[in-house]
């Protein structure tokens, strides 16, 4: 009886115990010609040979586009090898909180000199 109301509390204890939080460890890669700053979640990083899954988080700045966001968090697909990325999804903020979402976007080439190409070289390094 004795074990049988330890273990219960035990159990008990471990249900009411605080969750761990995702960590997010965000690098800083630059900014774009219009102020807009770039991060990487670097422990969201994952690698399948030249093929590379990462979250971006972007804040617009001054010169940025104008409308309901002020940032987008993206997870985003590369191949390191043919510098062509897409993201999964995308989700536009306004605040810290999530005004809409996109899904698969399309193909899109990472050229040389840009933050996109910054960003790559990052990743995939």
């Amino acid at each position: 009886m004795i074990k049988a109301v330890c273990v219960l509390g035990l159990a008990i204890g471990l249900t009411a115990a605080p969750a761990p939080a995702f960590a997010q460890t965000w690098v800083n890669i630059g900014k774009n010609t219009y102020g807009s700053t770039y991060d990487v979640d670097w422990d969201s990083i994952r690698r399948d040979g030249s093929r590379v899954t990462f979250t971006l988080r972007t804040v617009y700045g001054p010169g940025g586009p104008s409308g309901d966001a002020d940032g987008y968090v993206a997870h985003r697909q590369a191949n390191c090898t043919t510098r062509i990325f897409h993201d999964l999804q995308t989700d536009y903020m306004k605040n810290g909180a999530v005004k809409n979402s996109t899904g698969v976007e399309e193909d899109r080439e990472a050229k040389a000199g840009s933050i996109a190409a910054s960003v790559l070289d990052k990743v995939c390094s």
